[in-house]
């Protein structure tokens, strides 16, 4: 799958840029934890979401498996505080040297591309990584695809399971249309939380 993004680097990076990250996570900001602390980016393509919340005072790590685009996305985040790592899920095993624990976790678009007994160990993984009172935010697309990769569609109700089996609250958001106008996409917010941070209820 990197290679794919690794052909078309030049193309998604601005594909990717041209959305305003504000405008995007809206949906789950109110989640977000008062205080900056560490925040893991996973699957950070452009760099887009990690610069946005360095900017807030985040401490980040940008995770990217495509070599082409975690060059473009550190390029692009230079001035910023973030840390780029070329890993992956489910397992994301350079991480795990960083001993690092985050207050948020971001997977943007990045599930489908797992298979089933591949998202089990991811969000075993991701789960982890989880500080007291953090958030882990996913968003789902749903729909085919038109560029040359295989997607897995992911329910909600998975994420739902999984979070029952641990000491993790979750709240899903409604299905929402793409934001770059594909009629056949549609994308749904999921937020799980480890404790209480103080926030309120997902729309």
């Amino acid at each position: 799958m990197s290679n794919y993004y690794n052909r078309n680097a030049a193309r998604l990076f601005e594909k990717y840029r041209s959305l305003d990250p504000e405008e995007l996570h809206a949906r789950w900001l109110q989640h977000l934890p008062r205080k900056p602390g560490m925040a893991l980016d996973v699957g950070a393509g452009s760099g887009r979401d990690a610069g946005w919340l360095a900017q807030k005072g985040w401490e980040v790590i940008a995770v990217e498996p495509a070599q082409a685009l975690l060059e473009l996305g550190k390029k692009a985040t230079g001035s910023s505080a973030v840390i780029w790592i070329d890993d992956r899920l489910p397992e994301l095993a350079n991480l795990q040297t960083y001993r690092k624990k985050f207050s948020l976790i971001l997977v943007s678009g990045v599930l489908m591309h797992l298979s089933g007994p591949e998202r089990i160990v991811a969000m075993q993984t991701l789960a982890g990584f989880m500080a007291e009172k953090s958030i882990l935010v996913i968003t789902l697309r749903q729909g085919p695809d038109s560029d040359e990769r295989n997607f897995y569609q992911v329910s909600a109700d998975e994420i739902v399971q999984f979070t029952g089996k641990k000491d993790l609250s979750v709240e899903v958001g409604n299905s929402v249309p793409d934001d770059l106008g594909r009629d056949d996409v549609v994308w749904q917010t999921i937020v799980v939380k480890n404790s209480d941070t103080g926030t309120t209820s997902l729309p």
